[in-house]
């Protein structure tokens, strides 16, 4: 089946600054609504409207868990997102809750069987999140291993830096990938109720096909970290990438 799009950031993300009320408009609250205003949006900080521009703010401030919590809300109220999920089994099979769970101890023969089972592709245009390095030196690479993607930017930048990553590559690539052609099996993760449900995780069987479209340079001061190693700065960039 050809899963139908998820846009997750329509309507916009917006990132305010907030002030404490003034006394008024606290009373009109509660004269309105039954409760007294917290807090009054100020000033817009950020306006995310699209894919690239959600990996270009993470990629710059690194973390924001209220646009996480955004992009939750956003698949909670999809129908389309639904839908996706009526296209799963309704019980994750074992060697792909595995790769998800024992990473990188899985059975790549089992997960793509599983995977391949059910068909489910991609729409053109649909766009996902992955975050590590751009794995070859020419702009197309077919890859012999199961992908793993994420509807989250701030997801796949933590996955860049997991265990270090990013820390020895020196480097992080921010992918914005979308669906062109898509030929390659997805299998998305149920959200609820499980352990790693906070991954928004979507699983391209092996065989994907890369192609590198644009590379732009975020900041060459973003902090890496890693166990017992001392601190230090390294290049960010955001890369759009067309996968089928």
């Amino acid at each position: 089946m050809i899963l139908p799009l998820i846009n997750n950031f329509v309507p916009s993300y917006e990132k305010w600054s907030t002030r404490q009320p003034t006394q008024q408009e606290s009373l009109d609250c509660y004269q309105k609504n039954g409760y007294f205003l917290p807090f009054v949006n100020d000033k817009l900080e950020e306006r995310v409207s699209s894919p690239f521009e959600a990996a270009c703010y993470m990629a710059r401030k690194g973390a924001d868990s209220a646009l996480e919590n955004y992009i939750d809300e956003q698949l909670d109220n999809s129908s389309e997102y639904k839908i996706w999920r009526q296209c799963m089994p309704s019980k994750t099979p074992d060697a792909i809750r595995k790769f998800q769970q024992e990473y990188p101890n899985y059975d790549q023969f089992e997960v793509d069987l599983e995977i391949n089972k059910n068909a489910n592709i991609l729409s053109d245009g649909q766009f996902l999140f992955h975050g590590g390095l751009w794995p070859s030196s020419t702009a197309r690479v077919k890859l012999n291993k199961p992908f793993s993607t994420s509807f989250c930017p701030q997801v796949a930048l933590r996955n860049a830096e997991w265990r270090g990553k990013a820390y020895d590559a020196g480097q992080i690539d921010l992918f914005v990938l979308r669906a062109v052609r898509a030929k390659t099996n997805v299998f998305v993760y149920r959200r609820k109720g499980t352990r790693m449900g906070n991954e928004k995780e979507v699983l391209f069987s092996s065989g994907a096909e890369l192609t590198l479209v644009n590379r732009t340079l975020i900041s060459e001061d973003c902090l890496a970290a890693k166990y017992q190693c001392p601190d230090k700065r390294i290049p960010i960039y955001v890369i759009e990438v067309e996968i089928s």
